[in-house]
């Protein structure tokens, strides 16, 4: 089903990130070429080492770091790339995002990727609900990003199911083609 498509993935600082292995898996089972950039706070909660046993590629946490095979950072990540996926998203990067601020590599990467990107938030309620993140939501909406319904409406913020990832993945690529 995503054969040939390349994927980026983001995971970002929440406790939500180990479930990003669930997505990548997934992701890897429908044949696309998954891609990784971790920000240095999710190593926090789910290590490299476990990342990288999961995808084909090496995984990135820092922009400066020595390439373990050449790449030219995030310009090779953000072009022909079919899509950016940012799970779990933290409203760390939801503001960096929103308010073009590139200070690592992935903020630098949603910068300048050009194609769809979609958002898997995980967001403490009441941080979700404050003013400043509802502006930053409002924002991306705005500016083109998808993000991920749960279907609870109750707790919007929460992280989705992977099934519920994927089959939003699948109807914006489908969009796109």
């Amino acid at each position: 089903m995503l054969d040939g498509k390349k994927i980026v993935v983001g995971i970002t600082g929440c406790s939500m990130a180990i479930h990003a292995l669930d997505v990548i898996a997934k992701l890897k089972k429908l044949h696309a070429d998954v891609y990784v950039v971790m920000t240095e706070n999710s190593t926090n909660f789910v290590t490299p080492l476990m990342v990288q046993r999961s995808v084909d590629h090496p995984i990135q946490i820092k922009a400066f770091d020595l390439p373990k095979s050449w790449e030219k950072g995030h310009r090779s990540l953000s072009q022909d790339t079919d899509l950016l996926l940012i799970a779990p998203a933290s409203a760390d990067i939801l503001g960096k995002a929103a308010n073009g601020i590139a200070d690592d590599l992935l903020s630098t990467t949603i910068m300048s990727m050009r194609g769809p990107k979609i958002i898997a938030m995980h967001i403490n309620n009441k941080m979700y609900n404050s003013p400043s993140v509802q502006r930053n939501v409002k924002t991306l909406i705005g500016d083109g990003f998808t993000f991920v319904d749960n279907g609870d409406k109750e707790h919007i913020s929460r992280f989705p199911s992977v099934d519920q990832i994927i089959d939003t993945i699948l109807r914006v690529l489908n969009a796109k083609d």
